[in-house]
């Protein structure tokens, strides 16, 4: 299982769940937090709330989620989606803030084109509407 940290703007209150936005970020792929790492070093998910994760709700999936729901965007939208979770501890994909727990990150590899705008929003859609466990954000 992994861990999505969704801010309080891209929380729906009406239907309770992410919005299709709090899976994207300005590289074509996005962070997530490995739980089992996590739970191996004894590290609550809760821990990485700090900085600009404050009052962050969570969005789990298995890896295997995001394999298959870009699967089904693509067929839906008939185009390719290429989507991978890899293990990522790098600086620079952790930021010096969350540095202590880089065991645990992994990034969400989006391989993006232009014409990929279509089955992303499909793909996005999915991973909202799709969580195998969701916590809201704090008030």
């Amino acid at each position: 299982m992994v861990c999505r940290f969704i801010r309080p703007q891209d929380w729906s209150r009406d239907h309770q769940r992410p919005r299709a936005g709090a899976f994207k970020d300005n590289r074509g792929g996005f962070s997530v937090w490995r739980l089992d790492r996590l739970q191996q070093q004894s590290v609550p998910i809760a821990d990485l709330l700090i900085a600009e994760l404050l009052g962050c709700g969570q969005a789990h999936h298995t890896a295997g989620d995001y394999s298959d729901f870009a699967a089904l965007a693509a067929q839906e939208k008939d185009q390719p989606l290429q989507v991978q979770v890899e293990w990522r501890t790098e600086d620079e994909y952790v930021t010096p803030a969350w540095r202590q727990w880089s065991y645990a990150h992994a990034q969400v590899e989006i391989d993006v084109t232009q014409d990929t705008n279509e089955v992303l929003k499909e793909f996005r859609r999915l991973l909202s509407l799709e969580c195998r466990a969701l916590t809201a954000p704090s008030p």
